[in-house]
């Protein structure tokens, strides 16, 4: 297999089988699909304009932004604005660093401002490295062998762009 027939997406998933079934199951569905498509990467977005903008029926909205919020893909809150003369409650939901993640896998690449690109791949390496480090410490591997690696790919990667 050649390097341009690889995906060179790595996808971060929680550890916790029950969050892990809960990411399946909202990525092998279309309507969870559909509502991390419609969401923000980087500000709140409510539940209302969730369901106004999806396909799909109220219930299977909340039922999935719930699993989104269980599984730590989605951040959730309260809070009170002013409609005409009254104040009414509204629902909000905000990506993690994992959401973040899933809606840039998601989405295409002109979607996404660049530097948010940056950042989120700058988050998720560090993610990376930490557990990295973690699996060498329990297994009493030298990370320098990371290192190493990372020293080798660069020059080829710069070559190639």
């Amino acid at each position: 297999m050649e390097d341009n027939e690889v995906w060179h997406y790595i996808i971060p998933f929680p550890l916790e089988n029950e969050k892990r079934r809960l990411v399946w199951s909202i990525l092998q569905s279309k309507v969870g699909k559909s509502l991390l498509m419609n969401m923000k990467i980087d500000k709140k977005i409510y539940q209302k304009d969730l369901i106004k903008n999806t396909a799909y029926s109220n219930k299977s909205i909340i039922e999935y932004l719930k699993r989104m919020v269980s599984a730590d893909i989605l951040e959730q809150g309260m809070e009170q604005v002013t409609t005409g003369k009254r104040k009414v409650r509204v629902r909000w939901y905000l990506p993690t660093n994992l959401g973040r993640w899933f809606i840039l896998f998601l989405k295409p690449t002109e979607e996404i401002p660049p530097e948010l690109v940056r950042e989120t791949i700058e988050e998720i390496f560090q993610m990376y490295a930490q557990s990295i480090i973690e699996v060498c410490e329990s297994f009493e591997i030298d990370v320098d062998v990371f290192c190493q690696i990372l020293n080798k790919q660069r020059p080829k990667i710069k070559k190639s762009t």
